[in-house]
């Protein structure tokens, strides 16, 4: 047994076929590229990081650096000249340092055997308290000088404002409460040698947080003379990291050792304030999710390079140290979003993707059109042939491809269905029909079937061609035959052959009718009407009329294929089409045109009309037949006429007389019926019987059937 196997459409299977070979070959093209530029952009992006976090680096160290050379500077000139430092005019110096370094709000010098302190400072206009008491700076000035001393005789501390050299605005002068050498920017001077920064702490004179640069001051030998120092705010350097740009949407900090934001674009994120208290935020307490988040990934172990993810956005983070020259384990971080490193081959990449995704439709469009125009004559093809399976030949197919082979395919099939067209004009449609349907071969065998079988015979044919030319004989017999053919086709009927004048048909074969006795009925009064306009037409042209008697009979045959291997006739065989073939002929006898059997009458008497015409024995059979006349319709378009049913009626009553064997009756019944009939040869016939009978009565065992010796 065959394996059923799933099929799909030509047109379906190519476009399907084109679409997973060349889609998914687009879309790795696609997807490759895509991801190679996300990968190029990320490590793009962490290049851009790392020069940032470089850049920001030297950027601070570029800060820083000024400072420094100043703090070394003023350390080296208090090294050469120790009361340099101390005298009214080293404050012109201090002020002029102060004014080429605008980083820096403060320069000093602490002196280690007194412990004295000599201070310039800048005021800033939005500084809201200064000097031992914490008040507001006048508001014309814009330095102060801080002198810590003995030199009234005691020590004292001292603050004069300026609005500019030698411009004193006030004075204030408080006992000594400072030692500049316990605060953080001397201790970290000492600390290491060379130049050192303090870790962030709150300025005594400005309550201020910053930082200090410091060097210390000593002799060759190692003697203490004190230290210089800078004081840069953490207002400065918060502006100075909020103009470090990142992107659009980076952030730098700078991170001590003690895990404290000393640098953060905004001041206020790292500064807590209670009163006049003023601390640094542990990195964990910023006010700032993203930089929170970041160092806690830091400090849960992650590189100095990784990722980060915060409200669906990518953040990329990169860490470096900070400057080595100035001594402290501190971190500068960079955290930058993806997108604005990546953002422009981000949206190359997805407009590369749109413009895959866009081709890849194209060509699906593409390859559905061109499969259409592929697969479309195939399907007109496909449609085609299953019309010629079912033998319907009308139309022709028109295929005009640039595809050589379905244009020579279109061609074939066109010569195929004309080849069939000529084939089924000298074999049964229906049979052809049937062998083309099945797709099976043909071979000689029949079967037995109930068929309705059908011969005609034009009257007196041989006398009324041989006047005629053959070509005119040809011509008039091909457009009887055409006629008669219609009706019995339309009528689901099978033309077997044509003997010389004569038709034979057949129904219930080979496609099988269980209707097949009323069609047969049907197809002959449809012949009878046709045959008659056919006769007018010649009529009118000078022609002899072509009057046809038909025959049917119902019975038992064996029909299929007779003759040799290469050469078979699909036909019918058996003595019921010998029997049909007499019946025929008995409308001679008769004088009726259409005569069928009692199988006939019998299996269509609810539908047709029929008139009993005689019990006979034909010639060369041995069985009693009963002979009906097929007189109309009981319905529809072939109706017979009122009056045809009461003649039927009136010679069934002559009928029974004669079948009951009386004579006498039965001529005076059949006289009145062929006055009033006169074209009506049956009942002549009767009456000479009739006649015979009053003379020479039949036997008793007399079955009422007539027999006949000759066709």
């Amino acid at each position: 047994m065959n394996e059923r196997k799933l099929r799909f459409p030509f047109r379906i299977s190519v476009s399907v076929a084109f679409i997973l070979i060349s889609v998914p070959l687009l879309v790795a093209v696609i997807g490759i590229l895509y991801l190679r530029n996300v990968q190029l952009a990320r490590q793009l992006a962490m290049e851009s990081m790392d020069r940032a976090s470089a850049e920001i680096a030297s950027h601070i160290d570029g800060l820083l650096n000024p400072l420094a050379r100043v703090v070394e500077a003023t350390a080296t000139l208090g090294k050469i000249d120790r009361g340099a430092l101390r005298r009214p005019d080293a404050f012109q110096y201090y002020l002029k340092v102060l004014d080429s370094a605008p980083q820096a709000e403060s320069l000093y010098v602490g002196f280690e055997r007194d412990g004295a302190f000599y201070q310039a400072a800048k005021l800033a206009p939005d500084l809201q308290r200064f000097g031992p008491r914490g008040l507001t700076p006048p508001k014309q000035a814009r330095y102060a000088m801080r002198i810590l001393d003995a030199s009234s005789g005691e020590m004292a501390d001292s603050y004069v404002y300026l609005a500019g050299w030698g411009d004193v605005v006030s004075v204030e002068r408080v006992p000594a409460s400072f030692d500049p050498r316990q605060r953080p920017w001397y201790v970290a001077a000492w600390s290491r040698p060379g130049l050192s920064i303090s870790d962030a702490y709150v300025f005594f004179s400005s309550g201020r947080p910053g930082l200090t640069l410091s060097q210390r001051i000593a002799t060759d030998d190692g003697l203490a003379i004190g230290a210089a120092g800078a004081d840069i705010s953490l207002t400065a350097l918060s502006d100075f990291m909020a103009r470090q740009r990142i992107g659009r949407r980076g952030v730098a900090v700078i991170i001590d050792n003690n895990g404290r934001l000393i640098g953060h674009p905004d001041l206020h994120k790292i500064l807590h304030q209670d009163g006049n208290d003023i601390t640094l935020t542990k990195v964990s307490d910023v006010d700032d999710p993203l930089v929170a988040q970041v160092i806690g990934m830091r400090e849960a172990g992650a590189r100095d390079r990784f990722s980060a993810s915060l409200a669906g956005e990518t953040y990329l983070v990169s860490f470096t140290r900070f400057p080595d020259r100035f001594g402290k384990d501190w971190s500068i971080g960079v955290i930058a979003a993806e997108g604005d490193f990546v953002g422009p081959i981000r949206q190359a990449s997805l407009f590369m993707l749109a413009l895959g995704a866009a081709v890849t439709l194209l060509s699906i469009l593409a390859i559905l059109r061109v499969s259409r125009s592929l697969t479309s004559p195939l399907g007109r093809i496909v449609e085609e042939t299953k019309r010629i399976r079912d033998f319907n030949l009308g139309a022709g197919l028109r295929i005009d491809s640039r595809i050589a082979e379905i244009h020579e395919l279109g061609h074939a099939l066109e010569a195929m269905k004309e080849g069939l067209r000529s084939f089924g004009a000298y074999i049964p449609k229906a049979l052809v029909r049937t062998i083309v349907a099945s797709g099976k071969g043909t071979g000689i065998g029949g079967e037995r079937r109930t068929l309705t079988i059908l011969f005609t015979d034009i009257a007196d044919f041989t006398r009324r061609s041989e006047a005629l030319p053959p070509e005119e004989v040809l011509d008039q017999l091909s457009a009887y035959f055409d006629i008669l053919s219609r009706c019995i086709h339309e009528a689901g009927g099978t033309v077997d052959k044509f003997i010389g004048d004569a038709v034979m048909a057949f129904w219930n074969a080979p496609v099988a009718d269980p209707d097949h006795v009323a069609n047969a009925c049907r197809a002959v009064l449809r012949c009878r009407a046709t045959n008659a306009a056919l006769n007018e037409h010649l009529a009118v042209r000078g022609h002899s009329p072509l009057p046809t008697r038909f025959g049917i009979h119902t019975g038992d045959v064996v029909v299929g294929n007779v003759g040799s291997t290469d050469r078979m006739q699909y036909t019918a065989l058996g003595a019921e089409v010998n029997l049909a073939s007499r019946v025929e002929g008995l409308n001679k006898v008769y004088g009726t045109q259409i005569i069928v059997t009692g199988t006939v009458e019998h299996a269509a008497r609810e539908l047709f009309l029929f008139r009993p015409l005689d019990l006979v024995v034909p010639a060369g059979t041995s069985q009693t037949v009963a002979l009906f006349e097929l007189v109309g319709a009981r319905a529809g378009p072939d109706r017979a006429p009122d009056a045809a049913f009461e003649q039927c009626r009136e010679w069934r009553e002559a009928l029974d007389l004669y079948r009951s064997r009386d004579w006498g009756g039965a001529i005076t019944a059949l006289r009145a019926f062929a006055e009033q009939y006169s074209q009506d040869r049956t009942a002549l016939l009767y009456i000479n019987r009739c006649a015979r009978f009053l003379g020479a009565p039949p036997p008793a065992d007399w079955d009422g059937a007539e027999h006949y010796d000759v066709k």
